[in-house]
């Protein structure tokens, strides 16, 4: 699985809490999600690959947009496909992961700050570019 490669911690199966037959979803059958919860050394460690290795490897990233906060200090990004595709766990083991195989990836970086702009200040002295305009 390319999430606990790339994250070095277990991954968890989010499944479906309702039903929904319109996208044909059933209750605890279907997988929603797969999720990794980071703390500690992990974090740092996966934050310092998403910064140094695959953010510059990026064509034309401008960076996390300056509105993505949710107003509390917590920050959220998205890799596409082909950007998880450059950490070098994926890479050294390409064969094991087909392209079409590789999900994307959506971060949410929970800190303590109180209100975005300081954990803009904060992720911004980690090496997390920003771009347009910031909100709050």
């Amino acid at each position: 699985m390319v999430l606990q490669a790339i994250t070095n911690v277990r991954a968890t199966v989010a499944r479906a809490r309702h039903d929904a037959t319109t996208f044909s979803i059933r209750k605890d059958k279907t997988v929603m999600a797969v999720k990794a919860e980071l703390k500690g050394e992990d974090m740092y460690c996966f934050l310092s690959k998403v910064v140094d290795v695959v953010m510059p490897r990026i064509k034309e990233y401008k960076g996390v947009s300056g509105g993505s906060g949710d107003g509390s200090g917590n920050l959220a990004f998205g890799l596409q496909s082909s950007a998880v595709g450059m950490f070098p766990e994926v890479e050294v083991n390409y064969d094991a992961y087909p392209p079409k195989m590789i999900p994307s990836v959506d971060v949410i970086v929970c800190t303590t700050a109180t209100n975005d702009r300081d954990a803009r200040l904060l992720l911004s002295s980690m090496g997390i570019p920003f771009h347009g305009k910031h909100a709050n």
